[in-house]
């Protein structure tokens, strides 16, 4: 199936999306009174958990006037649509597998064209239907939940654009990192030193001056998914969302500073962030599916100067858990994208990579070309010691701690297939490669089963591993083993006999499966190696 970004199929803005799969059945709105304190949380933790609708909130309690529903990018229950709610935000057939996805969302923006902003007025704004500022503000009347038993606050931003430009103003980023409500005009989130948005704290802390800052609630789709983009320094993620859109977005100018939000968001909260206050933020349930109860750290005050929003305005939350839920596929999927994006530019000898989303987006599995060695002339070692260092000198690697290495026959978004290729190809001393005393990155510990100096090294150093099921220095470029499979192993004219009598013998043909779990076929079963480079064998 060969698929394709189609712009004018890409919803105009967040209500219009969750209206699309409202209609799809993908989504389903709940008009009794539900109460942000847990019953929220709990909803859409049951949903991701049983493939379930998403849920869209109608009526919470103590928030009159506001709406709250899922972020959107939520694996789905419906048959051979198992990605349906991702695909539609960039204009892609809902059928369409995850590998195919990334293709097409690489192939859009390669080649897609940076489209200008088109800069409204308050009137033509959608977000600016109602304004709040001084003694008017008051977060608590948003609808954001209290995600988790053992959350110290409400979550307002798990789903949300922040905005940030540096102080001459050539770079404009937009991220998503965490912010929680700790009273009506306060709020405190993460600005890692590592990330875009952190470095750009840092100049403002280095100028002398607090950080304008905008968060952009329930945005435009093709905003919507830079929430998990790793665009390179220096670039804005506008830039990106317009070659998505295929036009130029609707963007306006804040109330209290001079950054530009989309005009279709839902909720806008403008405000600075403090370069000497801060607020004890934490513990949260994290993206990793755990909650630790010792993770409380102080982190620069957000200090909130207006909040405009639409009327009936839709807060949308991205309520993490075991995987896969939306934080993880929202992760996974675009960072995976840029990252292939990056390596290949780099020279590396790569398909396409996946940060599998059952790891809740902890284990990238890269799949690499069989004749990687005749491409390249490097050996193994060599390879690894290569990739590391990009990986994890990059901005791309900031939320990688593991890296799987697999053949061309092992499809990256299969964890049954890629569970296989790691218990019976990794060598389990020679086949791990470990670069925690040579990298300084991320220090990565989100999961309660890290040490507590991987997650408060403040990005100096973390645990970082290659495994490799590629084979080891002694084989590189030698003859693989044959794999047993029904279409590798046994001869065509042996398997077309087969097929032609399978239904008359009484057997039932499979219906095609497009992601596996362990409660369906394996999908590795059909692929047939054709097409494959590399020597012997039939891998």
């Amino acid at each position: 199936m060969t698929v394709k970004v189609d712009p004018k199929s890409i919803p105009r803005s967040y209500r219009d999306y969750l209206d699309l799969m409202v209609r799809e059945g993908e989504f389903l709105a709940i008009d009794d009174e539900v109460d942000h304190y847990l019953e929220m949380g709990a909803i859409l933790r049951r949903a991701a958990e049983t493939l379930s609708p998403s849920p869209i909130f109608n009526n919470v309690k103590d928030c009159p006037g506001f709406r709250a529903a899922d972020f959107g990018m939520q694996k789905s229950g419906t048959p051979d649509k198992p990605w349906a709610r991702l695909a539609s935000l960039m204009g892609m057939p809902l059928d369409s597998n995850i590998m195919d996805m990334q293709a097409a969302y690489i192939e859009a923006m390669e080649n897609g064209t940076v489209h200008p902003p088109k800069i409204v007025d308050n009137k033509a704004a959608p977000c600016k239907e109602n304004i709040w500022l001084g003694d008017e503000i008051d977060l608590e009347k948003i609808p954001a939940p209290l995600a988790h038993a053992g959350d110290a606050q409400r979550m307002m931003q798990s789903a949300g654009l922040n905005i940030v430009q540096t102080p001459d103003g050539k770079w404009t980023n937009w991220s998503c990192n965490r912010s929680s409500l700790i009273d009506k005009k306060t709020m405190a989130g993460f600005w890692l030193p590592v990330q875009h948005n952190g470095k750009i704290y840092e100049m403002w802390k280095e100028k002398g001056e607090d950080m304008p800052v905008a968060i952009a609630l329930g945005v435009p789709p093709a905003c919507l998914v830079q929430v998990g983009t790793r665009v390179p320094d220096w670039e804005d993620e506008y830039d990106y969302a317009s070659k998505l859109y295929g036009r130029s977005i609707e963007m306006v100018k804040c109330e209290t500073n001079d950054l530009l939000v989309p005009a279709e968001s839902e909720i806008i909260i403008e405000g600075t962030i403090s370069i000497t206050e801060t607020c004890l933020e934490g513990p949260y349930g994290e993206y990793a599916g755990y909650i630790d109860a010792r993770k409380m750290e102080p982190k620069p005050r957000h200090d909130v100067t207006a909040v405009t929003f639409r009327n009936n305005g839709i807060l949308p939350s991205a309520i993490p858990g075991p995987p896969p839920d939306s934080t993880q596929i929202g992760i996974s999927f675009f960072t995976s994208a840029d990252a292939i994006v990056r390596l290949k530019k780099e020279g590396f000898p790569i398909i396409n990579g996946l940060m599998n989303f059952e790891s809740a987006a902890h284990l990238f599995v890269i799949r690499v070309k069989n004749n990687w060695h005749e491409l390249t002339g490097w050996g193994h070692d060599e390879f690894m010691k290569k990739l590391a260092h990009f990986i994890w000198s990059d901005h791309i690697g900031s939320g990688i701690g593991k890296v799987i290495l697999v053949g061309e026959d092992i499809d990256p978004s299969d964890p049954l297939a890629v569970l296989w290729a790691f218990a019976t190809r990794n060598h389990p001393n020679k086949g791990f490669y470990d670069f925690a005393d040579e990298i300084k990155s991320f220090g990565f510990g989100v999961d309660g089963y890290h040490n507590a100096s991987d997650f408060h090294s403040g990005g100096e150093k973390g645990g970082y591993g290659i495994y490799s099921c590629l084979g080891l220095e002694d084989f590189t470029g030698q003859p693989k083993p044959g794999i047993l499979s029904f279409n590798r192993n046994f001869p065509k004219a042996i398997r077309e006999k087969v097929l032609a009598n399978w239904e008359r013998w009484g057997f039932n043909t499979p219906a095609p499966v497009r992601h596996a779990t362990p409660s369906t076929p394996w999908c590795y079963f059909d692929t047939t190696g054709e097409g494959e480079t590399g020597k012997g064998g039939n891998l």
